[in-house]
């Protein structure tokens, strides 16, 4: 999660805006049953990276966390002048994240974390400037959890929409609680990375996908509950 135009503040709202960031984040997670505490958390001053346990079911974060985030946001935000009130975007993927050297790495930080500096997520705030929350969920959350009908959220909520950041390149699924976002001009910023010839759409299939690049190969019996394996025959 990330605060949107903090770099505009000066020092002393800094302090505010962080000590605000994580009361909303805390107070969120308190209602929703999800223990912040067991999260490994990176902060980064104006945002945070959370990975969460093993186990921590995916419906709970991207709907019921991503609710009561939206309601202790307002909570806060309730007395505040526009100026001073703050405004959150969120990135949630489901991936591979691994402890290093001087922070998480992994393809699923590299997502999560192009995701919630997009153009799209941050034009989305830009859009609605009455809004206090913009969300943004990976291929995968979506496809998995969201349009199989595993949350209260309906897929029409949501806009794909195409993330061109740095390197990474791939769909994701917008929505702004309360805001139809469906017609919205999300291009408040210049367009990150190559610019594709007029015409061209990227879309779930087009987009590229990680692959792995060994081969295992196991004999006998395989013990691995909730895994997905892609197998191939032939050469």
């Amino acid at each position: 999660m990330d605060v949107q135009g903090y770099g505009g503040q000066d020092d002393r709202r800094h302090a505010s805006i962080q000590s605000g960031l994580l009361a909303v984040a805390d107070t969120a997670a308190a209602r929703c049953g999800l223990d912040r505490t067991t999260w490994h958390r990176q902060g980064a001053g104006d945002g945070e990276l959370a990975i969460l346990p093993a186990g921590t079911p995916e419906p709970a974060v991207a709907d019921d966390y991503v609710r009561e985030l939206a309601a202790a946001l307002a909570d806060h935000n309730h007395d505040l002048v526009a100026e001073a009130r703050m405004r959150l975007r969120i990135a949630i993927h489901h991936g591979v994240a691994m402890p290093g050297a001087n922070g998480w790495t992994g393809q699923g930080v590299v997502s999560v974390s192009r995701l919630v500096d997009s153009t799209p997520l941050r034009g989305a705030l830009r859009a609605f400037p009455d809004a206090g929350l913009a969300v943004l969920v990976s291929r995968q959350i979506y496809t998995d959890v969201v349009a199989q009908r595993h949350t209260s959220l309906k897929p029409a909520e949501f806009r794909e929409v195409v993330v061109r950041h740095k390197e990474f390149t791939d769909v994701a699924w917008l929505r702004v609680p309360g805001h139809d976002v469906h017609g919205a001009d999300l291009a408040a910023d210049p367009p990150e990375g190559p610019v594709d010839p007029p015409g061209t759409r990227v879309t779930a299939a087009t987009a590229p996908h990680y692959r792995a690049e060994s081969m295992t190969v196991v004999n006998g019996r395989i013990d691995a509950p909730n895994a997905v394996f892609g197998i191939k025959h032939g050469s």
